[in-house]
């Protein structure tokens, strides 16, 4: 099962301070709800994520890294594959953020993220729990940008 996904935000900062942070692997674990970021071995994140879905739940552990980093236009893609510790499922992640100038304190972001499932994951019932949970999650995770972003104190 494939999932695709668009949020669209607007931040209160300059969007240097934004892309500062949405290529920082720690900012962006931090605002991932149920990751932890583990390690950074050569460019590559190596962390686990625990999905908890009423009385569904499992962890994912991965690797994930930048595939593309295009500072001049404010594009970033990152990549992630994990796989279930306890369970056949497996999971692609590729998440595509664009950075865009709206004033010189407020910068649009626009998030669009791709989640492949298989194995257990890709199961009739559990699929559309993760579908709904994958909304849930790129919702809280723009909210947690833009909160941290608009409360920090960046000089």
């Amino acid at each position: 099962m494939s999932i695709s996904l668009h949020r669209a935000f607007e931040v209160r900062r300059p969007v240097e301070d934004v892309w500062h942070f949405l290529t920082d692997p720690h900012s962006i674990a931090g605002c991932m709800p149920g990751a932890q970021l583990l390690d950074i071995v050569d460019g590559t994140f190596v962390g686990e994520v625990n999905l908890k879905l009423g009385p569904l739940g499992t962890t994912l552990a991965g690797k994930a890294g930048f595939r593309e980093l295009d500072t001049a236009n404010h594009s970033v893609l990152m990549a992630a594959t994990a796989k279930e510790v306890s369970g056949d499922g497996e999971a692609d992640l590729r998440m595509r953020s664009r950075l865009s100038v709206r004033s010189d304190s407020r910068t649009s972001v626009d998030v669009r993220l791709g989640v492949r499932l298989e194995g257990r994951l890709d199961g009739p019932i559990l699929s559309r729990v993760l579908a709904g949970a994958a909304e849930i999650l790129l919702r809280r995770f723009a909210s947690c940008v833009r909160h941290r972003l608009e409360t920090a104190d960046v000089s």
